[in-house]
């Protein structure tokens, strides 16, 4: 149960810290920006994972 509710919380704060670095930046930096975000996403749920595991 702490899981699901560490990974809602994770899920909510990159969403709302994706929406803020789109509103930072125009329109047109929005698909880099959105890989970077996407990549820094899968670093830390792979680092999550990899905490959790042990």
């Amino acid at each position: 149960m702490l899981d699901a509710l560490l990974g809602i919380i994770f899920e909510m704060v990159l969403s709302a810290v994706g929406t803020a670095i789109v509103k930072l930046f125009s329109l047109e930096n929005a698909a880099e920006i959105a890989t970077a975000i996407i990549g820094l996403g899968c670093i830390a749920i792979g680092l999550t994972a990899a905490l959790w595991g042990h």
